[in-house]
């Protein structure tokens, strides 16, 4: 699996998935997720070379769904609820992802 072509196409779920309501969001999303981009590729890999359980994988997602939502909390006033569903749809990509 490309890890690259996964991320990318978690970043493109998660801006599909906020949309029209989230406009504002997406530059500092994308920045978000752009930062964290080594890391989740990281632990993407690792979880493919059997390097960490399913266990571990799920407990590295909350962590780096965490990071994220720290992230953009500068944002939470007027978007918590697009943040977290951007953060759930890119994380819920993921895992379907790397489930199939």
């Amino acid at each position: 699996m490309n890890t690259s072509e996964l991320y990318k196409h978690m970043l493109e779920t998660t801006l599909k998935a906020v949309g029209e309501e989230a406009k504002p969001l997406l530059a500092p999303l994308e920045k978000a997720l752009e930062a964290q981009r080594e890391s989740i590729q990281a632990l993407v890999q690792a979880h493919l070379n059997n390097e960490i359980s399913g266990e571990d994988m799920e407990s590295e997602l909350l962590r780096e769904q965490k990071i994220l939502e720290a992230e953009l909390i500068s944002l939470e006033i007027c978007a918590k609820a697009v943040v977290q569903k951007a953060v759930a749809a890119a994380m819920s990509s993921l895992t379907s992802l790397l489930t199939r």
